[in-house]
């Protein structure tokens, strides 16, 4: 199913929790992908995850208000 599961596995299991406690899910848009994986590679680098989490907040939260 997956070539590489990293990523889908830690996203189920992310998204498993958020639902646990009622905190919605996490979905990238399709067309902020790009943007996402920017601010993923600026924290590969940069080890910095504050700019990547607001980010997350900001654009990619679905299910709650």
């Amino acid at each position: 199913m997956f070539l590489d599961g990293n990523k889908e596995v830690a996203n189920l299991i992310t998204n498993k929790e958020m639902i646990k406690y009622g905190q919605g899910i996490i979905s990238i848009p399709v067309e902020k992908i790009g943007e996402y994986f920017t601010k993923l590679i600026k924290y590969y680098e940069t080890n910095n995850i504050k700019d990547l989490k607001l980010w997350i907040y900001e654009n990619c939260i679905d299910g709650i208000n």
